[in-house]
């Protein structure tokens, strides 16, 4: 191991480059070979303590002005394919949380149509306010078609009313996952 003070060990030294303020109008600035201002004669008054900041603060604004910004390509096509690229995946967003929303909501009505029809089979108290909502809901998304008194399929007899109801909501849970299926497929975009 070397000491710090060996010859062989070499320490970079530090090197600051400080601003130097403009030579007054008079007087020209003398360089030095390095290209920086240099004191232009030992009988100039030396630097007031009161200067020191205004010169790190004309450093530091120097500083903090941006960069030039890089010219942009003036190929206006090249701009026109990524819009056209941005506007496509945006659309394939929008078609695919369609395609889910289509296929959630219709997957609600044939539940709606399925805790209905188990309702009236297990001949739920009525004027409970869970089950009412249940039952007016099916009544809703049975849109007529496959309501439990006109429906699609009609019993009479004994347990007519149970036998409707099952066959009729049954038929609407199925055409309701059917169309939420093809309507689901229809929007989500191919990859």
């Amino acid at each position: 191991m070397t000491s710090p003070a060996s010859p062989t060990t070499t320490t970079p030294e530090r090197t600051e480059t400080v601003t130097q303020p403009p030579a007054p109008a008079g007087e020209p600035a003398v360089h030095s070979p390095t290209g920086s201002p240099a004191e232009a004669s030992s009988d100039a008054p030396p630097e007031s303590p009161t200067d020191a900041p205004a010169d790190r603060a004309s450093a530091k604004a120097e500083m903090a002005e941006p960069a030039p910004r890089a010219r942009r390509s003036p190929d206006v096509r090249a701009g026109a394919r990524r819009a056209a690229h941005l506007t496509g995946a945006g659309i394939t967003r929008l078609r695919t949380l369609l395609a889910e929303i289509a296929w959630v909501s219709c997957l609600l009505a044939a539940t709606a149509l399925l805790l209905g029809a188990v309702l009236v089979v297990l001949d739920a108290n009525t004027r409970n306010a869970l089950v009412e909502a249940v039952l007016r809901a099916a009544d809703w998304v049975d849109l007529g078609v496959f309501s439990r008194t006109a429906g699609v399929k009609q019993f009479s007899g004994d347990n007519a009313v149970v036998k409707n109801t099952v066959t009729n909501w049954g038929l609407g849970a199925v055409a309701w996952l059917v169309v939420g299926r093809v309507g689901r497929r229809i929007l989500t975009p191919r990859s």
